[in-house]
């Protein structure tokens, strides 16, 4: 089964070329907004993943038919990974710098998690896009009691991610108890969702622990 990456307007360079580094694989493809308002590539992928960047661009990137073909992705048992931005998008609704120059509350077109993505959790004042002004790294803790810590800009937590039955926490900020990493089950898939940057986490250029998980939670899935 292929992977495929996300890149269009409102995507990372820098998370998109991590990503393409990681999943190198002759089956893993990029694809635009366009590729999947299509329905061929649903039956023959594995993973889809919606990189960091900004995800106001994305509603009108993927459209109506792009987010019920991933949907329907998902639901049929494919695996759909958000980080930051595509974590952002899944969600029911995205509360992004409330009350400050730029925020956002949109409401999400996908909804594998039910709740509210809040963020950014840590320094939204300084947060500026295509910039490190807000970026730093912060503590998460694993469902294993294993502490790594990652490079965050901009993310979000995941409003009472225990209290909904198909959410699961996978990771939490260690600073602030707050959900950083969740699964959500959606029909026979799942959807895993990252207020945090694990491809961008390098310790001696190879990926971290974390990273290292969560394709273990990917292959779970």
């Amino acid at each position: 089964m292929q992977t495929l990456i996300y890149t269009d307007a409102g995507t990372s360079t820098d998370s998109v070329n991590a990503l393409f580094n990681y999943f190198h694989q002759e089956n893993t493809h990029c694809v635009t907004g366009s590729d999947l308002q299509k329905n061929n590539w649903i039956k023959s992928t594995g993973l889809l993943i919606i990189p960091g960047g900004r995800s106001l661009p994305f509603y009108k990137k993927l459209g109506t038919a792009g987010n019920q073909n991933i949907k329907k992705f998902v639901e049929q048992g494919g695996c759909y990974l958000g980080l930051c931005a595509g974590a952002y998008y899944a969600c029911q609704e995205t509360i992004f710098a409330k009350g400050l120059p730029l925020e956002l509350i949109l409401p999400g077109e996908l909804n594998f998690f039910k709740g509210r993505a809040i963020g950014p959790v840590f320094a939204d004042k300084q947060f500026a896009y295509h910039s490190e002004n807000g970026a730093r790294t912060v503590e998460v803790i694993c469902h294993d009691q294993q502490i790594y810590s990652v490079y965050f800009n901009g993310g979000c937590y995941f409003e009472n991610a225990e209290q909904f039955k198909n959410s699961e926490i996978l990771a939490g900020y260690v600073s602030n108890k707050k959900p950083a990493i969740i699964a959500c089950a959606y029909g026979k898939g799942r959807a895993i969702l990252s207020g945090v940057h694990p491809e961008l986490s390098l310790q001696n250029t190879e990926p971290t622990g974390l990273w290292q998980n969560l394709q273990k939670w990917i292959v779970s899935s």
